[in-house]
């Protein structure tokens, strides 16, 4: 269905009423939105809603002094922000990411050592052969300038175009969110790309990130930042979508210095709750991420489409695998095992917030699954990510820093949950020092009238 506002069940925030709304922010509010990053070579290759600008990243490596004999980590990559930004300056960096689609994402990102005059030889050819798979139902192809024009008009017998999304269509790939006309036209660019003779991994990863970055303009899924679902395409162009990305992210490649190309930069596939599993104990100069913050986005949700396309989760035990890799940031990732919000039982603050959502729910006779996981999710959500910090000390080296990008949220019966200030705690009762807190930037709200704090929290282990 497409977006509804839906007001929150409280229209009064008393914290944001007393809070100083005249506090300057670091970034102005349009050029701090995840889609900002739409205007920056290599992450507009593929840009996750929830992300954020490349532009925290600069500003938090430039604050620091940060240079190419650092080691920079990222715990909650995403699609690659932070290491970006440190490729793009000869930084070694590394990242941990539970997603395996984003995972997958990044390495793409960060795979510069490809030949653009290779890759654009072997675009031509990926070109060709789908319209030779189009012809097959009868379907025009426009706009095009290529040199093999004469295959391309061979008389084929004709398939329905129906039939073949019926017998093809995975399980959970509902219509509802891909018409079956642009379906198709995927899954022959998806064959297409498989059956291509590639001589090397690298370039066979190049292209499939551009075929799952035309999946999202085609299908009928919208992000607001919500999961939903608008008024059904019967159509897409998906090659013309397709070729415009490939062009972008060739030309992309051709602005690089092989300094840059290679710098280290390695994605780990894992939990940021057991970084010390994949890096050395003090080997880490500073840590950038922007984590989840408990605004209940199930993050397998807004990559749902190319996990299913890829192949990383074809069935609902898959997707369970991938969530629980995650920390608790939303009511469908809650498990029956899950304890680690009794880590952090002893901060007052986060009880507070608890207490207070629970007398909400109570006055409102909330009944419904889901909200009676809310004050479950806050504690989990904290006690994940004080695993998280306890792991961080593990790895950074002494005096070394940990920065994080977070906002504030009114996602549950319109409390709010100040994430910086409560994280600050968290971060403290782990072991950390020098705690600073820092406004980036204020959100607008799809839900109410108040802006959120988006803030950068600064945290030091101890010299």
């Amino acid at each position: 269905m497409p977006f509804i506002y839906h007001p929150p069940t409280r229209k009064t925030c008393e914290v944001c009423q007393r809070m100083d709304g005249s506090r300057p922010p670091i970034i102005h509010t349009q050029n701090g939105k995840a889609s900002a990053a739409d205007n920056f070579p290599f992450h507009n290759w593929y840009n996750f809603v929830l992300g954020y600008t490349p532009e925290f990243p600069d500003y938090i490596l430039a604050r620091e002094g940060v240079g190419k004999n650092h080691f920079v980590v990222d715990p909650f990559l995403g699609s690659g922000t932070t290491m970006i930004c440190c490729k793009m300056k000869g930084i070694p960096s590394a990242g941990v990411e539970a997603n395996d689609f984003f995972a997958f994402a990044s390495k793409v990102k960060l795979g510069w050592n490809l030949d653009p005059v290779v890759l654009r030889r072997s675009a031509d050819r990926l070109i060709v052969s789908l319209i030779a798979k189009y012809n097959y139902f009868q379907w025009p192809i426009v706009g095009l300038n290529l040199t093999s024009q004469q295959s391309l008009n061979r008389p084929v017998p004709v398939r329905d175009y129906l039939e073949y999304a019926r017998e093809k269509r995975p399980q959970l790939l509902v219509e509802r969110y891909i018409s079956d006309a642009p379906f198709v036209k995927l899954d022959l660019l998806k064959n297409t790309i498989s059956e291509y003779p590639w001589s090397d991994e690298g370039s066979k990863m190049f292209f499939e990130l551009a075929y799952l970055s035309t999946i999202l303009p085609v299908s009928n899924v919208r992000y607001g930042p919500g999961f939903g679902v608008a008024r059904p395409k019967t159509d897409a162009d998906v090659l013309s979508v397709f070729r415009k990305r490939v062009d972008r992210m060739i030309g992309d490649l051709t602005t690089l210095d092989h300094q840059v190309i290679m710098t280290s930069s390695e994605v780990h596939m894992g939990d940021a709750r057991a970084l010390s599993n994949y890096f050395q104990p003090g080997s880490v100069d500073l840590m950038i991420t922007s984590p989840p913050y408990p605004g209940d986005h199930e993050y397998t949700k807004h990559s749902k489409l190319e996990l299913i396309f890829s192949k990383f989760a074809q069935s609902m035990d898959e997707f369970r695998t991938i969530k629980q890799r995650m920390l608790r940031g939303s009511t469908t990732n809650i498990y029956k095992g899950d304890k680690e919000g009794e880590l952090i039982k002893d901060i007052k603050d986060i009880s507070n917030v608890v207490e207070e959502i629970d007398r909400r729910l109570k006055e409102d006779g909330a009944t419904s699954g889901f909200e009676k996981l809310y004050t479950r999710l806050i504690w989990e959500y904290f006690g994940g990510m004080y695993k998280t910090f306890q792991e961080s000390l593990k790895v950074l080296k002494p005096g070394g820093k940990f920065v994080l990008l977070v906002s504030d949220s009114h996602a549950f019966k319109m409390v709010h949950i100040e994430t910086a200030e409560l994280l600050s705690q968290v971060a403290q009762k782990a072991g950390f020092v020098n705690c600073h807190i820092e406004l980036w930037q204020h959100k607008v709200s799809t839900s109410h009238q108040y802006k959120l704090f988006e803030n950068i929290l600064t945290v030091q282990k101890p010299e």
